[in-house]
């Protein structure tokens, strides 16, 4: 059943203001002996910057959140990353880099030498991995921003990608312990590049196709044989973002009729499969892929259109506007099956249920899984904004779902019990707002049943987040 929220999730949407020291959280309720280790979280931390406010969401300046659990307790800190884009703020006041949806006036010749130099922003705010040793805070510029994992001190940048963007979402080949991406490179000519960033730096390219008009990449679909680009039919001509005069992603352009394409590459040979196509659709974020024989598996939140990045706009999310309706319907789990040898696509919708920022057990990325976490907005919310936790059964389409009134949950991770191999058989971590009382709090939960653990409030509002990422404590 969904509950009307006591009071809306704006607040959320607000700068944060300062970093935070490390201190002891107070935790309700019981933290289970064996979660021990650090939860950190990326996400919007700054909007403001003197008079000037950012249009979108995407746009807010990078702020890293630690939440370290042992012993039943939790401590917590927060840090701004400290990039160029954050320094040149602190220095003249205002935006100096190109963001997402918030360009800066510059003339034609800068803003042709931001696209292709590139320098665009490394206002790194939307996801982290790990690298090896190393630590990174990542979005769709060609850049990782380094940090310190226990101080959060911005430390550096990682190997640049072989593209002008490159998606925030690798993939981790535990064979070689090296991350699989997926860049895009704008220009006279335009491909997609899938890559790879070994522990020591070193960057490889293992296959390419060239794109006229390229579409908007966040995430990709990989197996332990393949590497499937799915292109949405939400496209740019890349000449027009240095000449139009508006931000970067004003500049794709919405066409239906052109279905999806996803162009497949075997990982090994780097050779292209093929490209296959089918209905039109518009995805953030890929949930997992698989082999099954000579067929390509692979889900994805499909939002149907690419209508989300408008409700995503700063203006509409602090007035608590709602836009789902009927020509934007809620995103729901696609399964996509391809046959490769002879080119036929299936697809089909795997629930019912609303579901975004798609989290599985991580132990199975590179196969087949059933359980799916993630968030959504249900559909008697009056905001845009996720106000419950769902666990999708992806083979019967049942959801199973946490929420309490005034509350607004991140995405959850799954930290699996020691020595477990039920895929639900552990606990979920969200970080929630909990505007009612104007506050937020770490959220543990059964990962089988959604039922709470435990909380432990944070001594400040945490704006609403984006990814993150559990490393465990050595044992």
């Amino acid at each position: 059943m969904n509950v009307k929220p006591i009071a809306g999730p704006q607040h959320g949407y607000a700068s944060s203001g300062s970093d935070v020291a490390e201190c002891v959280l107070a935790v309700e309720g019981f933290v289970l002996e064996w979660v021990r280790g650090t939860l950190l979280r990326n996400g919007p931390g700054v909007f403001e910057y003197g008079d000037d406010v950012v249009r979108h969401w995407f746009d807010g300046q990078a702020q890293l959140h630690r939440f370290a659990i042992a012993g039943g307790g939790v401590t917590y800190a927060s840090r701004l990353l400290q990039t160029r884009a954050m320094r040149a703020i602190h220095e003249e006041g205002r935006l100096s880099f190109s963001e997402f949806a918030t360009d800066p006036c510059r003339s034609i010749f800068k803003r042709a030498m931001s696209v292709f130099a590139p320098q665009v922003t490394d206002n790194a705010l939307v996801s982290i991995e790990r690298l090896g040793q190393r630590h990174y805070a990542m979005t769709e510029a060609p850049m990782a921003v380094e940090f310190d994992p226990e101080t959060l001190e911005t430390l550096g940048y990682g190997p640049p990608a072989p593209g002008t963007m490159a998606t925030a979402h690798p993939h981790h080949d535990p064979a070689s312990g090296s991350l699989v991406n997926l860049a895009s490179s704008y220009g006279p000519v335009s491909a997609y590049r899938v890559f790879t960033q070994s522990p020591d730096g070193s960057v490889r390219r293992l296959c390419s196709q060239r794109v006229t008009r390229p579409g908007y990449v966040h995430s990709f679909a990989m197996t332990p044989r393949y590497v499937a680009h799915t292109e949405f039919p939400f496209v740019v001509n890349p000449i027009d973002i240095p000449l139009s005069g508006r931000p970067f992603i004003e500049n794709f352009r919405w066409r239906p009729e052109q279905g999806t394409r996803i162009i497949v590459w075997d990982r090994q040979t780097g050779r292209r499969v093929g490209i296959y196509e089918t209905d039109a659709g518009f995805a953030f974020h890929h949930v997992g892929a698989w082999e099954d024989g000579d067929r390509l598996v692979m889900e994805y939140v499909d939002h149907s259109t690419p209508a989300v990045i408008d409700a995503l706009y700063l203006d509409k999310l602090r007035a608590g506007e709602r836009t789902v309706h009927s020509d934007r319907p809620p995103p729901r789990l696609r399964r996509v099956t391809v046959d490769l040898p002879n080119g036929r696509v299936g697809s089909e919708l795997r629930a019912e249920h609303a579901i975004e920022m798609p989290r599985i057990d991580d132990r199975r990325h590179l196969g087949r899984y059933r359980a799916v976490y993630g968030i959504a907005a249900g559909p008697d919310s009056d905001y845009d904004t996720p106000d419950h936790i769902v666990k999708l059964d992806n083979e019967t389409g049942d959801a199973r779902t946490w929420e309490q009134a005034g509350c607004y949950p991140g995405e959850p991770i799954f930290l699996p019990a020691p020595g477990s191999c039920e895929e639900d058989d552990g606990v979920l971590l969200s970080v929630v707002l909990d505007a009612g009382h104007e506050r937020s709090f770490l959220l543990v939960l059964d990962a089988a049943d959604l039922t709470e653990l435990a909380r432990a409030d944070a001594p400040a509002l945490i704006p609403h987040g984006i990814h993150g990422t559990f490393t465990p404590a050595a044992p």
